[in-house]
């Protein structure tokens, strides 16, 4: 009997780690003059988002992000996969002029740019050009 609970508690363990996302973004924020953003410069691309599209799978809710202004700084997303990890998708933050902007968060296929009211999920993002 406790072989089987140990068995089961392995492999929920293990299905757990198959579905998951790094918020790549968090690490890039930084603090100047009293404001938290993340600051780039022109030309420059980081990875904001990876998501491992395992199981037991998002259950309608998928992780994404958006840039306000795609001409300060455009988010692309590519899929990936491995032979160790399911596939998935990564993004990246490219900064393409100098500006200011938003980063929002939240499901992939509910984030709308378009809206006046700015969801609570954002981040600053500065774009310079050096």
């Amino acid at each position: 009997m406790q072989v089987k609970i140990i068995a089961l508690v392995v492999m929920s363990v293990l299905l757990q780690a198959c579905a998951g996302s790094t918020a790549s973004y968090e690490s890039l924020v930084e603090t100047k003059n009293d404001t938290s953003a993340i600051y780039l410069v022109v030309g420059e691309t980081k990875e904001i988002l990876s998501i491992s599209n395992g199981f037991p799978g998002w259950w309608g809710f998928y992780p994404g992000v958006a840039s306000v202004s795609p001409e300060v700084a455009s988010v692309n997303c590519q899929e990936k996969g491995s032979l160790i990890s399911a596939d998935g998708e990564v993004c990246y933050l490219t900064a393409n002029n100098p500006g200011e902007t938003w980063l929002i968060y939240g499901n992939k296929f509910y984030l709308d740019v378009s809206s006046d009211d700015l969801p609570e999920s954002k981040t600053k993002l500065v774009v310079t050009t050096e």
